[in-house]
């Protein structure tokens, strides 16, 4: 992410409800491919490897709390 900050919260419980198993977001990034070598090479934990959908190439990683993250970057369709 760069300089920036993320900040995850559940001030406002009653209009944002986590699921039980806890809060989803999603990353997209412009090179996947050196994204993944990254996240590896920070020893980052993988709950899922690197994937095609047919839609995007994505992976599923913990933060150092346990919450899931997807990383992701769109397939481009050729018209």
């Amino acid at each position: 992410m760069g300089p920036g900050t993320l900040g995850i919260s559940n001030m406002s419980a009653d209009q944002w409800k986590a699921s039980q198993d806890g809060p989803a977001i999603a990353f997209e990034v412009e090179d996947f491919e050196a994204a993944m070598t990254t996240l590896k090479e920070a020893g980052v934990v993988f709950y899922l490897e690197p994937m095609d959908t047919g839609v995007c190439r994505m992976a599923i990683i913990g933060d150092p709390d346990g919450n899931s993250l997807a990383i992701h970057r769109r397939t481009l369709k050729e018209s």
